[in-house]
C-alpha cells in the first residue's frame, strides 16, 4: 500500500446533520472527530456556507487587525511599512480569495480599512476618492503602488486557482492511479492563460481610468508606467544597497509620482519666483540640476569601469582644425568635454565609446503635449547633432546620449546602452543577466529619485562659497594659540 497512512487525533470528518449520530456511530472508538458545520483545512475552510462565511470572517478581522499594526508603523517608517504590505499581508489575502468560492462581499471590511487608514498613513494624503483608489490598485508596472483592492481581486484568484487545479482535482475525484505525462504542460497552459487574462483586465482598467483622470494626473501615470520608473517601489527597503527611503522622501516621492502636492513647500524661491514642483525640478540656483546630473554621470563611469578599459570623465575632444561640421547646432569649441568616455565597450578594439547625459523633467509645460516617447526623441537627436559628428569623425569613436527623465525613465538608446553595461557585468560576475539589469536600473532609479526630492528640498541660496584663507595665517593674526 502507497500513499498517507491517517492519524486519527488528527482526522476530522465532516458530514451533514442529519449524518452525525450514525457517523459516530461508525467510528466510535477510532478517535476520529466527526464535524457536522466544518473545520479548517490548510488555510481554508471547508464544511457549510455559515461555518466558512464565519470563518472567512474572523480571517478578516485577523487581517483587519495586521492592516492597523501596520498603519501605525507607517506612520515612522512608511517605506518598509509599504513593502511588508505588498510582500506580506497581500499574499496573506491572496491565499484566502483563492480557497473560498463567492467571498468578494466578505472583503469588503479589509478594503476599507486599507483606503481609510492604511493608505492617509502610508502617503499622508487623505481622503481617497473612487478615482485615486482605483489608480493606487494598478500594478507599479502601470503606473499604481499595487495596493489591491481584495473585495474586486478575490473572484479572479479563486476562478484562476479553480481552472488551474482542474486537472488535479478531476483525477482525486476519479480516483486515477497515474498522473498523465502532459500534466505539467497543462497547468503551464493554464496559468499562461490566466497571467495573460490578468494582463488583459489590467490594462482595461488602466485605458477606463485615463479616460477619466484630469490631464495632469494622466500625465502622471503615463510616465510613471515608463520601463524603470518604479524600480525604487520594487526593491525591498534594505539600506546597505541604498534601496531606503527615510518618512519624507518616501511620501516626497509617492506626490512626485502622482502629482500631488508635497507638504510644507515654500511660498516663492530665492530666484523670486512662485515655488512650485516644476520650478524646483528646473531652477539652477543652489546647483542641484548639475548635482543630479553628475550623480547619473558618475554612477555611468563606476558600472563601465568594472567592465571597460580606459575610462575617464569629462573627457575632452580635439580641437578642430579646419574641419567642417555638417549642423550648425554642432559645438565646434576648443575644449568641448562629454560626460563618459570608455574603450572596447562596444566589442571593437581600441575603439572609444562616449556618452553624455541629459536629464528632462518631464511635467514641465513645454513637454505637456507631448509623448514620452517624442520627448525621449527630441533631446537624443539634440544631443547627436550637438556630438556625433565631431566624435565619429574625429575621435573615431561612437557617441551615445544617455537621456533620463526626472521620474526614472530612460530613452531607447541609453535602454540598449544600460542593457550592454548589464550584459557585461553579469559575464564578469557569473550572475544572471535578468537579475544584473533589474540591480542596474534599481541604482539608477534610486539615483534620480534622490536628486528629484533634493531638487525639491534642498536648500538654495544667494551666497556663494567663502573664500578661503590659510588657518595658520588666520591664527597668527589673530594671535590663537
Amino acid at each position: 500500500m502507497f500513499g498517507y497512512y491517517p492519524n486519527a487525533s488528527k482526522t476530522h470528518l465532516i458530514v451533514k446533520q442529519e449524518y452525525v449520530q450514525s457517523a459516530k456511530g461508525l467510528f466510535d472508538g477510532s478517535g476520529i472527530t466527526v464535524i457536522a458545520d466544518g473545520d479548517r483545512y490548510l488555510g481554508a475552510a471547508i464544511g457549510t456556507r455559515t461555518y466558512i462565511e464565519q470563518y472567512v470572517k474572523n480571517k478578516i478581522s485577523e487581517f483587519i487587525g495586521e492592516v492597523k499594526i501596520l498603519s501605525a508603523f507607517a506612520l515612522t517608517q512608511p517605506h518598509t511599512a509599504y513593502s511588508a504590505f505588498c510582500h506580506g499581508l497581500i499574499g496573506k489575502w491572496t491565499y484566502l480569495a483563492r480557497t473560498i468560492p463567492h467571498s468578494s462581499e466578505l472583503f469588503i471590511p479589509l478594503e476599507n480599512a486599507t483606503r481609510i487608514i492604511f493608505l492617509p498613513s502610508l502617503t499622508g494624503q487623505s481622503p481617497f476618492n473612487d478615482t485615486d483608489r482605483n489608480m493606487l490598485a494598478l500594478p507599479t508596472r502601470l503606473g499604481g503602488l499595487g495596493i489591491i483592492n481584495p473585495s474586486l481581486m478575490s473572484l479572479y484568484h479563486y476562478t484562476t486557482s479553480v481552472n488551474v487545479t482542474s486537472t488535479l482535482a478531476n483525477l482525486v475525484i476519479t480516483r486515477a492511479t497515474l498522473m498523465p505525462s502532459d500534466l505539467g504542460i497543462q497547468q503551464l497552459e493554464e496559468k499562461n492563460l490566466a497571467r495573460n487574462q490578468r494582463k488583459a483586465m489590467e490594462t482595461a482598467s488602466v485605458t477606463e481610468l485615463l479616460a477619466i483622470l484630469p490631464a495632469k494626473q494622466k500625465r502622471s501615470v503615463e510616465i510613471s508606467s515608463e520601463k524603470g520608473a518604479s524600480s525604487w517601489l520594487i526593491a525591498l527597503p534594505i539600506a546597505r544597497h541604498g534601496f531606503a527611503l527615510h518618512k519624507s522622501a518616501f511620501r516626497d516621492a509617492i506626490c512626485l509620482r502622482y502629482g500631488w502636492q508635497p507638504p510644507l513647500l515654500p511660498s516663492h524661491c530665492i530666484c523670486g519666483s512662485i515655488y512650485t514642483v516644476e520650478h524646483a525640478m528646473n531652477c539652477p540656483s543652489g546647483g542641484f540640476p548639475s548635482i543630479r546630473h553628475n550623480e547619473v554621470r558618475d554612477l555611468t563611469s563606476a558600472f563601465l569601469s568594472e567592465v571597460c578599459h580606459n575610462v575617464h570623465t569629462e573627457p575632452t575632444l580635439q580641437p578642430l582644425q579646419g574641419e567642417h561640421l555638417k549642423y550648425k547646432s554642432a559645438n565646434g569649441e576648443v575644449g568641448a568635454r562629454l560626460d563618459v568616455a570608455a574603450q572596447n565597450f562596444w566589442g571593437k578594439d581600441h575603439q572609444t565609446a562616449y556618452f553624455d547625459v541629459r536629464i528632462f523633467n518631464p511635467f514641465a509645460q513645454s513637454y505637456a503635449n507631448s509623448s514620452m516617447s517624442k520627448c525621449y526623441r527630441k533631446h537624443e537627436l539634440d544631443k547627436k547633432r550637438e556630438y556625433e559628428e565631431r566624435v565619429r569623425e574625429i575621435e573615431h569613436g561612437s557617441f551615445s546620449p544617455l537621456v533620463f527623465s526626472t521620474a526614472g525613465g530612460m530613452g531607447p538608446i541609453a535602454t540598449t546602452v544600460y542593457k550592454r553595461i548589464a550584459s557585461l557585468i553579469a559575464d564578469k560576475r557569473q550572475e544572471p543577466y535578468s537579475t544584473t539589469l533589474f540591480w542596474l536600473r534599481c541604482k539608477l532609479s534610486f539615483s534620480l529619485l534622490r536628486s528629484a526630492i533634493m531638487c525639491l528640498r534642498g536648500t538654495r541660496s544667494f551666497h556663494s562659497h567663502s573664500q578661503h584663507h590659510s588657518i595658520a595665517l588666520a591664527c597668527a593674526e589673530a594671535k590663537v594659540h
